[in-house]
């Protein structure tokens, strides 16, 4: 057999490689690269050189080149394997979209379900972490059980009236779930604003557990409970942007005691402590792990403030701009407000272990989904923000859009259409995202061997290789 010296070696920079040699030609589509038994997606080809992403899941490492088709194709295998190291990648944990995309909506196990394609928020049950609520705006309260791999809607949106369901939040016992809804028909202070439903007997949320009207004025966008002091609601309205505190003790003091409640009685039990900006100010609250701060994620403006908790008062002073511009839609890394933003939906807050280590007074940063940008950004404490999964540039090379439905590297390859949920399990390190156009759950996890490699084959050529990091 002859020994045909197709390329030198190679050297990896993040997730690229470049392979070196010569008579590769300048044709990409008679090349084709494959790192582990994984095809890579080729970026450029030249006689000498070719630039490619690696692809994930290469765990054996050997290197393959092909050049040429059929009868001329000429291939080498590298007599040294590439060092592939492990790294978070983006995965589809259900959904699909058929060429039609009328696959509907459908319930049972993950191998079928489908739907996920409205714009909506999720949560983990504090009390079973295998069970993540998705809640639709426009739609039901979908349960994705982890450990039994099913889809289920144990609770409906006629159950809340019929309205725009919003946020999702639990009391720190995990025995009530609060529901958000935006609904203004019965006017100012008399249109729910945040429903209240307890657990069953049997551990579940339904709708037999007859969810109640927690909190009444209108256009309520989000809700959430303090976490230290979880007896201390807030939530917002659409209408002037304001948000709201109320003490929800009152009303289990009155349900205890055999009462009625009326969430709309002596002023709604509630106090008005801002507004944010003007009117129409579509935003969510998210609460530091810490309760010393919370996070304002302006929807349909483009930027996120930050609220500071007052602990003598206990109440959320007016907050300041953190990351992005009002009113100013664009993609850009950065800090504070030179960084872009494109309609930013949900958020997360995310335990660093480097700032653990470093003895941080704030361990956290806040992961978040770009909806317009196709996205997951991340803040850190200091307002920084960058580009954490999706835009890949593979994709983007192909058919020169940033949204995509793309499997893979963070960056270099993932893509989403429309995210706008997010949930993060810490024992896993695993985010789960609501990929809306795409009607799928997404996951950015740490890759896995799936045990199937299979063995190189006897080489053709010989390439003399050595790894670069």
């Amino acid at each position: 057999m002859t020994k045909w010296h197709i390329f030198k070696n190679y050297i990896k920079i993040s997730g690229e490689v470049c392979i070196y040699g010569d008579n590769f030609g300048n044709d990409s589509s008679l090349v084709k690269v494959t790192i582990g038994k994984k095809e890579a997606v080729i970026i450029t080809v030249k006689s000498n050189n070719i630039y490619c992403f690696v692809p994930s899941g290469a765990f054996s490492g050997e290197i393959e080149v092909t050049v040429g088709t059929e009868d001329n194709a000429k291939t080498a295998i590298a007599e040294e394997v590439f060092n592939y190291q492990r790294k978070m990648v983006v995965g589809t944990l259900v959904g699909y979209r058929n060429e039609y995309d009328n696959q509907g909506w459908k319930d049972g196990p993950f191998e079928t379900a489908c739907g996920f394609r409205n714009d909506g928020v999720m949560a983990f049950d504090p009390l079973n972490p295998d069970h993540l609520y998705v809640v639709y705006d426009g739609a039901d309260i979908q349960l994705l059980d982890l450990k039994k791999r099913e889809v289920s809607t144990p609770l409906h949106r006629s159950s809340f009236g019929d309205w725009r369901l919003r946020s999702i939040d639990f009391t720190n016992d995990g025995e009530y779930m609060l529901v958000a809804v935006d609904f203004a028909g019965w006017g100012t202070g008399t249109s729910p604003s945040v429903f209240i439903l307890r657990r069953n007997p049997d551990g579940t949320f339904t709708d037999q557990g007859g969810p109640q009207v927690l909190a009444g004025y209108m256009q309520c966008n989000g809700a959430a409970l303090h976490p230290v002091n979880n007896n201390e609601l807030y939530f917002n309205a659409y209408e002037r942007g304001q948000v709201f505190r109320m003490d929800i003790s009152k009303y289990f003091e009155t349900i205890n005691s055999g009462g009625n409640w009326n969430p709309y009685r002596d002023g709604g039990n509630y106090t008005e402590l801002f507004t944010i900006q003007d009117t129409g100010w579509e935003f969510k609250i998210h609460m530091h792990p810490t309760g010393n701060y919370a996070y304002i994620v302006v929807i349909n403006q483009h930027y996120i403030l930050r609220s500071d908790y007052n602990w003598e008062e206990k109440r959320f002073a007016p907050p300041y701009v953190v990351a992005g511009q009002v009113r100013s839609p664009a993609w850009v890394d950065g800090a504070g407000t030179s960084a872009r933003l494109n309609r930013p939906y949900q958020g997360v807050f995310v335990k660093n272990p480097e700032y653990v280590a470093e003895g941080r007074s704030d361990i956290y940063d806040f992961y978040f989904t770009d909806n317009q940008n196709h996205a997951i950004r991340k803040m850190t404490p200091e307002g920084i923000v960058s580009t954490f999964a999706g835009r890949g540039r593979s994709g983007q090379a192909a058919d020169n859009n940033f949204w995509g439905t793309e499997d893979g590297d963070l960056r270099e390859v993932a893509r989403f259409r429309d995210p706008t949920g997010i949930a993060y399990d810490e024992e896993s390190n695993t985010f789960y995202i609501l990929d809306t156009v795409g009607r799928k759950i997404r996951t950015i996890s740490m890759e896995e061997e799936d045990g199937d490699v299979e063995e190189p084959e006897d080489e053709i050529g010989i390439i003399e290789g050595k790894s670069n990091e």
